[in-house]
């Protein structure tokens, strides 16, 4: 191995007789006959090996040293001298040089030890190249892992990627369907950033948080005067995805009036604002989710058939966690290096034994309910190793509010009922998870008075999700 060698010294034979052996053994050599000028040679060549005399006219070998271990702690150091004692070689060894030698020089003694820096140099480099390759066939295995922030090795996870990749650069429509909190959007957003839409804009519509008309109008927009309301024109989700995607989440809770509308523009690429006449033509990729059976709501006439049919040209099916547990850990490792950056702590361990609680859990609210549940871990998690993971059961508030408070006149009975009903809706939407109809369906209310209540308690289903 050739090594570039720097010899510092103030003797001129000295230097000579390195240049014609060191050169001989087939290395680069460079000569400085002062510490001053040496250590400004070294700052414009990177050598591997330093050869400096200890005492010398100006700066001495114990300040070369010092600078070299500072500021080019990878390059070995040897040092010689012609004043030698014991205390001045254990004092100059301390320092961390590599060799000491006293003149006359024995420079076969000096090859050898040239030799067992070679092979150490060889050794570190070859340990490099192995760790750089080692971390590329790593990001390369996590590649095959993960799809635009979709992570997951599992058979039906890979199957998914790979449906994926064949259907993004088309422009067919895909329906998603799964569980609340599988991950639809993301498999959404994968399929926009891999396919040849995403110069253009994706837009997402959550048919479950409006009512009838105001979905109506989000979707195709509206004239002036269309409505009471309506002082202006407005461009609905539609004309503002043009050219790019629209995913509509929750398509279920579609009205058929809007199911109507729908049907119409992904067969003719056209509709009509509220309001309006003139008919709107636009270049729009449809991707559409549901976490409920859309042939069940087919067969019982809760959902059009011919819109089913439009909507499902490639199904992708979404497993819930419980079903593919063996993604766990890469789920786990994946959002827990991203909440620690986000919460601004430093980066965490993860035992093995808090991985097994996660994959032994049964998880009702899927990969969401993880991203909970790994948020609330890193912040109640004292020190840098999480040795348990906080799972939403262990904090799941109580099924009924106790009555056994002591009953008082203040506030005023209406404050009361207001901050009871508050409650009750925020343990309802947290039970399940943020879906309306669930949350509708058990606290009795129609949809509409729900959101209305929803808005007055300045409450976000998506906060609970």
């Amino acid at each position: 191995m050739k090594l570039k060698i720097l010899v510092i010294d103030d003797e001129k034979s000295i230097l000579q007789t390195f240049k014609l052996r060191l050169t001989r053994w087939g290395h680069e050599v460079f000569l400085a006959s002062d510490g001053n000028f040496g250590m400004d040679l070294l700052s414009q060549v990177d050598c591997d090996l330093v050869v400096t005399d200890l005492k010398m006219p100006g700066m001495g070998g114990e300040k070369i040293v010092k600078l070299i271990k500072q500021n080019h702690p990878e390059t070995e150091i040897v040092v010689i001298t012609g004043y030698a004692s014991v205390e001045v070689a254990v004092d100059i060894m301390k320092e961390g040089i590599t060799d000491f030698f006293v003149k006359p020089l024995n420079f076969d003694q000096i090859h050898i030890v040239i030799d067992k820096i070679c092979e150490r140099i060889a050794l570190k480099e070859e340990n490099r190249l192995l760790k750089d390759r080692v971390g590329e066939l790593k990001n390369k295995i996590e590649q095959q892992d993960r799809m635009y922030n979709l992570v997951g090795k599992s058979k039906k996870m890979r199957e998914i990627f790979k449906l994926i990749t064949k259907v993004a650069p088309l422009n067919t429509t895909i329906l998603l369907s799964g569980e609340t909190g599988t991950g639809k959007e993301m498999i959404a957003k994968a399929i926009y950033h891999v396919g040849t839409r995403k110069d253009g804009p994706i837009i997402t519509v959550d048919c479950g948080t409006l009512t009838e008309t105001l979905l109506e109008a989000e979707l195709f927009g509206y004239e002036q005067g269309a409505f009471t309301g309506a002082v202006g024109t407005k461009r609905g989700r539609f004309e503002q995805a043009d050219g790019g995607t629209i995913f509509l989440d929750e398509v279920e809770n579609a009205s058929p009036a809007v199911q109507k509308k729908l049907l119409r523009l992904i067969q003719e690429k056209t509709f009509q604002r509220l309001g309006g006449d003139a008919p709107i033509k636009v270049n729009v990729r449809v991707i559409a989710a549901s976490n409920q059976n859309l042939l069940q709501l087919v067969r019982e006439k809760k959902f059009r058939q011919d819109l089913y049919y439009r909507l499902n040209v490639v199904p992708i099916n979404i497993p819930p966690l419980r079903e593919r547990t063996e993604d766990i850990p890469l789920l786990t490792r994946y959002f827990v290096d991203i909440y620690t950056k986000r919460l601004e702590q430093k980066p965490m361990e993860i035992t093995p034994e808090s991985i097994k609680l996660l994959i032994n859990y049964s998880w009702p609210g899927n990969v969401r309910e993880l991203i909970n549940v790994i948020e609330r871990t890193i912040i109640m998690t004292p020190g840098n190793t999480i040795n348990k993971f906080y799972l939403s059961d262990e904090h799941e508030p109580e099924d009924n509010f106790s009555i056994t408070t002591k009953i008082s006149l203040d506030p005023p009975l209406k404050e009361q009922i207001s901050l009871l009903e508050q409650r009750y809706l925020c343990l309802a939407l947290e039970r399940y998870h943020g879906r309306i109809k669930d949350v509708a369906e058990r606290s009795g209310l129609n949809a509409r008075t729900l959101f209305r209540k929803m808005e007055q308690y300045k409450l976000n289903k998506r906060d609970f999700n």
